[in-house]
């Protein structure tokens, strides 16, 4: 399986999508929505629903895969903590992509690819930590792969500069608002180690803007000269009475 979607010029415009959890019915209205609108990429910013091997992964995917075929869409997507980390590192990428071809339509971002799109530099940055972790069991509901490691930021930084990210966590240095509480204080720690890595890498590289998921709230913030925009989870409405997208999604016009 291969695709053009990364080359350039690219597409006119992007769907963003916030965290889908293996949601089917949430993916499918959010694929048809864009197939309507003209728009044929959803950019999914992680915990996208790549569940450990069986029949309700393989129906997600599959009934995803069919929505794309239907509305002529291409789902890409980054990981996000909550994947089955082992089993999507072991399938192969595309060497002349750089993609890791899930399904005819469906491809997953590997930590750091970098793309071009109407003169812009991309770039995929998966990961977080899962504050939750204590609740869940090593090895069939949370691994250690979740995070970005050393050796993913290096890479994410080697290229040099890049115009914009798109992310599952977001980086450090401002407050997040509309969280919620309860979490222990040694994992909330933990994230906030794994946000310094993401800051890390936006230091280095200098986004004009990074996109991410993760934290189920919409928001748009500042670090420096870096725009955050933070988008909203597969819970609540999808869009207003009027039919815009208002916090798990959101339109992006690349000829701007």
């Amino acid at each position: 399986m291969t695709t053009t979607v990364l080359q350039e010029p690219g597409p006119d415009m992007v769907m963003l999508a916030g965290d889908w959890h293996g949601n089917t019915g949430w993916a499918t209205s959010l694929i048809i929505s864009a197939g309507v609108r003209g728009i044929r990429v959803i950019l999914q910013l992680g915990d996208f629903g790549f569940w450990v091997p069986g029949l309700r992964r393989d129906r997600y995917l599959d009934e995803i895969e069919t929505a794309c075929v239907r509305h002529d869409v291409t789902v890409l997507w980054v990981d996000g903590n909550h994947e089955f980390h082992p089993g999507l590192n072991e399938l192969p990428i595309d060497p002349a992509t750089g993609l890791r071809p899930i399904r005819p339509h469906i491809f997953h971002l590997p930590r750091g690819l970098r793309w071009r799109w109407h003169g812009k530099t991309w770039m995929a940055l998966g990961g977080a930590h899962s504050v939750d972790r204590p609740m869940r069991k090593p090895g069939v509901s949370w691994w250690p792969e979740e995070r970005l490691t050393a050796a993913d930021v290096s890479h994410a930084i080697s290229g040099g500069p890049v115009d914009v990210i798109v992310a599952h966590d977001a980086p450090d240095g401002y407050e997040i608002p509309g969280l919620p509480g309860g979490f222990p204080p040694a994992e909330l720690y933990q994230a906030d180690l794994h946000r310094q890595l993401v800051g890390e890498v936006v230091d280095a590289t200098a986004p004009t803007v990074l996109f991410h998921g993760h934290y189920h709230v919409r928001y748009t913030a500042y670090r420096g000269e870096t725009r955050v925009v933070g988008l909203a989870d597969d819970s609540g409405n999808l869009a207003d009475d009027s039919g815009n997208f208002v916090k798990s999604a959101m339109l992006l016009d690349l000829t701007v």
